[in-house]
């Protein structure tokens, strides 16, 4: 088996020997042939078997009719009879012959033994236990086959004319076109198998390979936060010093975040469940917020930062604020990781016109740096799961190799194009264009940049079912003075609302995953109330499920906002304003 799978043919099969099945001690012979299964991914060489049963060879064995004393059976080349004939006698056609020709000459025995094992066909001249001398025909299956077939006939039944052998060699004809015929079978099965086995090959290493980057990548953030939350306590009484971990942590569990973000998306986009979110987005306050999050990174490494943000004639476009954002914000995270301490990054962010379409813009996305580049090999793989160049000074920045594959996937679905050009130690440059619907209205407002104004004076009921989840909430919105009851499952919710009296609340924050009633039922409970002044109240999300599809199952349920876990504090509390208000 190990010769035919490291050297085999896949389309050629081969007898490999007789077995007995451990649940019904029946006698069975293997037929294998070496398979090469192909999937998207590559192939992968494997050994198919089928087993006979000997009762069903039995079904089709042909006994020659000129001679009635001719039998037929099948040995291995070790002796051992896999179907025995009734001439045959003893457990081993071997001993057979020993115990009836030589019975004390254990040379000739190895002799005999030997002759089996190394000729693929043969005709011996054996007594046999009657005392009549006959001849033994022996053939092979093929090739170094484990299995003979072994013919007997009286020499006093031998007729002078040898055309009665053929008559055996039919015999073995028609057994070997029963082998023929299962090895066609298996062939078959081959040719139909080989792609999706090289599929679920790729799917194992990419398991693999997916299992390996996320144990390391994960528990890296995540050890940091939890070693400066350990020195913090530690250093309680050093003020500046756990002022230090505190910002530390926060950073390395903002990596974390990102991180599990980057993953859910790609199983997302490549489950084909992915959906874009499109809304109304200021350029120039997002591209003033991508910068304003690297200046730490960028002043703590020395690097220098140009821009050029002036060819922006349409400031407000139509466009998914979350995953273009995602888009830049890789690309730059990318630059600054790999620009070596006083290097240099220019970034650009400017519009052309598209005369076929004046309702659009192209938003051509321009950055650069002179850090450590990358090879031509990597370039050909670097948009794939996981991929990172391999040298030491890769290997010593920390990255999922996400980052390229999510920029890539999210280029393509909103119907841009990216292009890269890279050399090792020269630097990195990439253009991503994307055409974006005009907003016309030059005159709207957007506050997404400025800091949220004091909120006092409410009181909001929260639906959340974690403790944890509820102290943190709470120690956040109460340094505003802003009052917060707690209901722990959305029936709670709703029959603290019912009880309270109609101006209690100016607000419900809502989980979606609870005990007892879920944030969606509860949503629509607190609708279909009777008095206008209860089922009219402002209800917003408050829950771990961020992607398009789960904001649109909360408006779907009759919420009128959705914020994301972890709660971003400006989100929050834009949000509380707006409700304030009477926006929301």
């Amino acid at each position: 088996m190990e010769s035919m799978f490291k050297g085999g043919d896949e389309d050629k099969f081969e007898v490999l020997g007789k077995y007995r099945l451990q649940e019904t001690q029946a006698m069975v012979v293997g037929i294998g042939t070496r398979v090469t299964l192909r999937t998207r991914e590559g192939d992968k060489d494997y050994l198919m078997l089928r087993i006979v049963p000997v009762g069903e060879i039995k079904k089709f064995w042909v006994f020659p009719t000129e001679h009635s004393s001719a039998e037929v059976g099948i040995i291995t080349r070790t002796g051992d009879y896999v179907i025995q004939s009734s001439s045959m006698k003893s457990q081993n056609f071997i001993e057979y012959i020993r115990g009836y020709n030589f019975q004390e000459d254990y040379n000739e025995r190895d002799a005999l033994l030997h002759t089996l094992k190394t000729n693929d066909v043969g005709i011996l001249q054996y007594k046999n236990f009657r005392g009549k001398d006959c001849i033994w025909y022996y053939s092979s299956f093929g090739d170094n086959s484990p299995l003979d077939i072994l013919g007997v006939l009286s020499k006093d039944g031998l007729k002078a004319s040898v055309d009665a052998w053929y008559i055996v060699l039919l015999v073995c004809g028609t057994l070997v076109l029963l082998m023929v015929i299962n090895g066609a079978y298996l062939i078959n099965m081959n040719r139909r198998l080989r792609e999706e086995a090289r599929l679920s090959e790729q799917a194992s290493r990419a398991k693999t390979q997916f299992l390996s980057a996320m144990s390391h990548d994960i528990r890296t953030p995540l050890n940091a936060v939890l070693g400066l939350m350990t020195i913090a306590k530690n250093k309680s009484t050093d003020s500046q010093r756990v002022e230090e971990c505190m910002d530390k942590g926060l950073q390395s569990g903002k990596h974390l975040l990102t991180l599990i973000n980057d993953v859910l998306d790609i199983s997302k986009i490549e489950s084909g469940s992915f959906a874009l979110n499109p809304e109304r987005i200021s350029l120039k306050v997002m591209i003033q917020d991508l910068v304003e999050m690297q200046e730490r990174n960028l002043s703590d490494r020395g690097i220098q930062l140009l821009t050029d943000f002036e060819a922006l004639p349409h400031n407000y476009v139509y466009a998914d604020k979350i995953r273009l954002n995602q888009i830049y914000v890789n690309l730059l995270t990318n630059a600054v990781k790999y620009t070596e301490p006083g290097g240099i990054i220019f970034l650009c962010l400017y519009q052309q016109e598209i005369p076929e379409h004046p309702e659009n813009t192209r938003l051509v996305f321009y950055i650069e740096d002179n850090g450590i580049g990358m090879t031509e090999e990597f370039q050909k793989n670097m948009y794939h799961t996981f991929s990172r160049e391999i040298n030491t000074q890769v290997n010593s920045i920390q990255g999922t190799g996400l980052g390229l594959a999510i920029v890539k996937q999210m280029v393509d679905l909103m119907g841009g194009t990216i292009v890269c050009n890279s050399a090792s130690g020269e630097g990195t440059a990439f253009e991503v264009a994307i055409d974006l619907p005009i907003v016309e209205d030059e005159e709207m407002t957007d506050n997404s940049g400025e800091e949220f104004q004091r909120i006092e004076d409410m009181h909001l009921l929260v639906a959340e079912d974690n403790d944890l989840n509820w102290e943190i909430f709470h120690e956040l919105v109460s340094e505003q003075e802003i009052v917060c009851d707690r209901a722990e499952n959305g029936k709670e919710c709703v029959e603290m609302l019912k009880e309270a009296s109609p101006d209690t609340y100016s607000a419900i924050l809502m989980d979606v995953h609870m005990p007892i009633m879920n944030g969606y039922e509860a949503t629509r409970q607190i609708r279909s109330l009777e008095d206008d002044r209860l089922n009219k109240i402002p209800i917003i999300a408050m829950t771990a499920d961020a992607f398009a599809e789960d904001v649109q199952a909360c408006k779907d349920s009759g919420m009128n906002g959705h914020i994301a876990k972890p709660i971003n504090l400006k989100i929050l509390f834009s949000t509380l304003e707006k409700i304030k208000n009477g926006q929301l």
